[in-house]
């Protein structure tokens, strides 16, 4: 049973000589317990709390922080005690992806990956200002039948409501970035009484987990970046890049097992085809139209195929394991002129992404002055489109109306900390590759970088990922951490029913399948990332 508040004082009172100590920890408890209450359980909600125990809470601060006049808006927090009753002084912090994804909602798929670490830690989950439940800022959100508009007509479309958010949110945008939220974040950790925290971030994520021990480096004992995001790289200016290296790696694997190879033949050079087709279809003005069953309803439903959906789909493919394995299938029918294996995937990942529950103006306040001034002219003119989608440009529009923030003139500089760092890499990640993990490294000279050869974007659930996780947390250090069991994260089979007979029922019974795997993936950790660059206009 862990100590409670009034027999900890007891206990202070009675032990003399660290009267002062007890004081101090006494006010911290105190301080805890007037912020964070029991989570609502099932009879107010519908829904169990995430862990027995579970503690809410929001902290209110300034939306300007430079302003004592400014609105106050509320930092939803909720805090998963750890299980030992002489818990460590230093929790872990979580952070989401996006940007503008909730840290609150990711709990319920990540706490139990980090299992380990709540033995001893409490985890803590706050939702960035604008995002979950801290003042959210959400537009107006396309309707899924502005799926069968033309490509065009849905950037238009989705252009005229970033306008409208624009016009709605105007006086708060300038403070919703990242080096306002990590002001928040050491609020918290005032409020909550610790002295020092563990950061763990995933994507976006990463590039708060930096910037706050560039702020609060006195405070931060350990930092964790899954899918590094820094900020003095804008990555929307590689994302075509690096989407294409992802794409030309699964295709390589692809050829390199044999199966996969006599089945699907070479799935880039079959995308190429694919999307040509769906290019030419689209500007003759007779557009591809598949009528299939949903994998998860089994309804039928009819799907416009746009070049650019074709290749948003194997962007957003390439993010998890799960729909990875499904590339090498889904390119080699559409190339046969068979899409319902299309069809079903876009179906999915379009319901994925609507779950997300992304703020989407908190995210292009981010992007917009954190990643965008990074851009030049020269970029947008010369960096060559993945399969004619461009992130740069379906940015530039809404970058141009979009409210500046000011930022200090040294935002950009790269982030030199001697705080122990983990940096972890998939080798398949379609947007925050292993490459931007080894430019961070160079100036946290107590970093260590891990490649995961198997994953994607990422890696923290994947394998023996989460044990290495809590040992460097324990240690705040990887000597004597072995890390071999890495290399044992390897790619999967890239041949889902390489022997049966293919056939339109056939792949959508597959589909099915493979969406209640992909629905309760461990990759769901880092899924809210999927717009970090360019899965929206």
């Amino acid at each position: 049973m862990k100590i409670t508040w009034s027999v900890y004082t007891v206990l202070c009172f009675l032990s003399l000589g660290i009267v002062s100590g007890c004081d101090e920890k006494t006010n911290e408890l105190s301080t805890a317990a007037s912020l964070l209450k029991p989570c609502p359980g099932f009879e107010e909600t519908g829904k169990p709390p995430v862990v027995y125990g579970a503690q809410c809470g929001e902290l209110r601060v300034k939306e300007n922080p430079q302003d004592a006049q400014s609105a106050e808006i509320k930092i939803a927090i909720l805090r998963l005690p750890a299980i030992s009753p002489v818990a460590q002084a230093d929790p872990l912090f979580l952070i989401q992806g996006g940007p503008g994804g909730s840290s609150i909602e990711m709990a319920n798929q990540l706490h139990g990956f980090f299992a380990d670490i709540r033995k001893n830690r409490d985890l803590i989950f706050i939702d960035q200002r604008g995002t979950g439940k801290s003042n959210p800022l959400h537009c107006e959100k396309m309707s899924p039948l502005d799926a069968n508009l033309p490509d065009a007509a849905q950037l238009e479309k989705q252009l005229d409501i970033m306008r409208a958010c624009v016009d709605k949110y105007k006086n708060s945008l300038p403070f919703y970035t990242t080096w306002h939220a990590v002001q928040d974040i050491d609020a918290v950790r005032t409020a909550l009484g610790y002295q020092k925290i563990n950061l763990w971030g995933v994507s976006y994520g990463t590039r708060v987990a930096l910037e706050y021990s560039r702020q609060s480096g006195d405070n931060t004992r350990s930092i964790i970046l899954d899918g590094v995001a820094p900020t003095e790289i804008a990555l929307g200016k590689y994302s075509a890049r690096d989407m294409l290296a992802a794409l030309t790696a699964v295709s390589n694997e692809c050829m390199a097992q044999t199966e996969c190879a006599a089945q699907y033949g070479n799935p880039l050079e079959k995308a190429e085809i694919v999307y040509s087709r769906l290019r030419a279809a689209e500007e003759a003005g007779e557009p591809i139209q598949v009528t299939y069953r949903h994998p998860r309803h089994q309804q039928e439903a009819t799907q416009r195929l746009t070049p650019r959906a074709f290749s948003l789909l194997m962007f957003m493919a390439l993010y998890t394991r799960d729909m990875t394995v499904l590339l090498p299938e889904m390119i080699s029918h559409a190339e046969q002129e068979n899409y319902q294996l299309l069809a079903a995937l876009l179906s999915l990942a379009s319901d994925q992404a609507y779950k997300m529950n992304i703020a989407e103006a908190m995210h292009f306040s981010v992007i917009c002055n954190e990643d965008w001034p990074l851009i030049s002219a020269s970029d947008r003119a010369t960096t060559p489109p993945f399969f004619g989608f461009n992130p740069i440009e379906d940015k530039a529009a809404i970058c141009a109306m979009w409210p500046a923030a000011e930022l200090p003139a040294d935002y950009w500089e790269p982030i030199r900390s001697t705080v122990p760092a983990l940096l972890l890499s998939g080798k398949y990640d379609p947007v925050t590759p292993q490459v931007w993990a080894d430019s961070v490294a160079n100036t946290l000279p107590n970093a260590t970088a891990l490649v995961a050869e198997g994953g994607n974007h990422g890696v923290s659930t994947e394998g023996c990922m989460p044990q290495i996780i809590a040992q460097f947390i324990e240690r705040a250090s990887m000597e004597g951490v072995n890390r071999d069991c890495v290399a044992q994260i390897k790619t999967l089979p890239l041949v889902l029913g390489a022997n049966q007979t293919a056939s339109v029922s056939s792949s959508s019974v597959k589909v099915s399948s493979s969406a209640k795997n992909i629905s309760s993936s461990s990759a769901q950790a880092s899924s809210s990332a999927v717009i970090i660059e360019g899965a929206q206009p």
